[in-house]
């Protein structure tokens, strides 16, 4: 799965109107972070090139993200967004990253690279649920790897997701 996707990447890597970002879901034994991988592929995004103007429209957009995002601000800055973060619901994150993401993917394509997603915490398969559903002009693949065996074999909620997008 992982050399597939590697390879795809290598043919188009180079070219100026594609960003790739990656995030990487790990096994977590208990409560995991939400949107973990998520959060990765955004501080990637933001720390390549034209990050500053990413992170300005995080800061405008989507701050509930960028407040969890402490490396890509000052710390006076991080700390206002602390404040502005609390009370931030489950579907504010989803709408607030979906909106962000178009907008990052309006201009320029952007490859969404998350691997074994048969470890992802439910939040990160809602927000690709999500993305999925949207009808929004963007130009954004997401291209998810994962063990099949392992989805059925734990029930993880990856296999409920994959049947809703195929039927789709």
């Amino acid at each position: 799965k992982t050399t597939l996707i590697d390879v795809f990447l290598e043919q188009i890597r180079n070219r100026a109107d594609v960003r790739i970002t990656s995030g990487q879901c790990v096994e977590q034994y208990g409560p995991g972070e939400a949107y973990l991988p998520l959060l990765e592929a955004t501080t990637r995004l933001c720390r390549g090139p034209g990050g500053e103007q990413r992170i300005a429209a995080l800061q405008r957009y989507a701050p509930s993200w960028l407040a969890q995002l402490p490396s890509l601000l000052e710390p006076q800055k991080f700390e206002r967004l602390q404040q502005h973060r609390q009370g931030t619901s489950h579907e504010r994150m989803l709408r607030e990253l979906a909106e962000t993401a178009e907008g990052f993917a309006s201009i320029r394509t952007v490859v969404l690279v998350l691997e074994d997603l048969h470890w992802s915490d439910v939040s990160t398969l809602d927000w690709i649920t999500y993305m999925a559903r949207r009808r929004g002009l963007a130009r954004l693949l997401i291209l998810g790897a994962y063990r099949p065996t392992d989805v059925l074999a734990s029930n993880h909620p990856l296999c409920g997701v994959v049947q809703e997008l195929q039927a789709q």
